[in-house]
């Protein structure tokens, strides 16, 4: 008997180990796809990228007031979008710029579609808008969007009792004599 609760016992800490291993591959993978910025550049580099308007398949977010990181190849990947999302700053405004309309296509219709489904994002959700297209002077166009993560409520922040309480007041009837007060829920 104790052999046979020895085997399981090695069986059990193999399976284990094996799991483990298995997870920990799957997170260093995990950690290789995620998506990278091409570069991170100033708001003022920026900005003279964008006036120049060449339609390369180009995103700029801008994350901070002077930091801005720049992702290439969104107009077609929808797994690198998705990225893109999950992997920014939580709780704060993200603007997004590109001179490319696939590009902002693409990730304003995958925004408003997140929005409207009302996606939880690691407890958190989706709000975004677009603002009109800034013209250029050579014809070409900067479209601007921005989008923001924000917490869901909880049950328990609501306070309280998440059930409701009634309370019944009543003259007797029936089988009871006299007045009756009832609280239900």
């Amino acid at each position: 008997m104790r052999k046979l609760l020895l085997l399981l016992t090695c069986l059990l800490m193999c399976c284990c180990s094996a799991l483990a291993l298995s997870a920990e591959k799957t997170k260093a993978a995990d950690d290789l796809n995620a998506i990278k910025p091409v570069e991170t550049i100033s708001a003022a580099v920026m900005n003279d990228r964008l006036q120049a308007g060449n339609n390369e398949d180009l995103l700029y977010v801008k994350i901070k007031e002077d930091r801005v990181e720049v992702y290439q190849g969104l107009a077609t990947d929808r797994s690198l979008r998705k990225q893109l999302i999950l992997t920014m700053p939580n709780t704060e405004m993200l603007r997004l710029y590109t001179n490319n309309k696939a590009t902002f296509a693409q990730m304003n219709k995958m925004l408003s579609d997140y929005e409207s489904s009302n996606t939880n994002f690691n407890g958190y959700k989706i709000i975004t808008d677009k603002d009109t297209p800034k013209k250029l002077e050579n014809g070409g166009k900067i479209y601007r969007l921005w989008f923001m993560k924000i917490e869901r409520e909880k049950q328990s922040r609501r306070g309280g009792w998440n059930f409701p309480i009634g309370i019944g007041i009543g003259i007797g009837g029936g089988h009871h004599h006299g007045p009756w007060i009832g609280v239900g829920w």
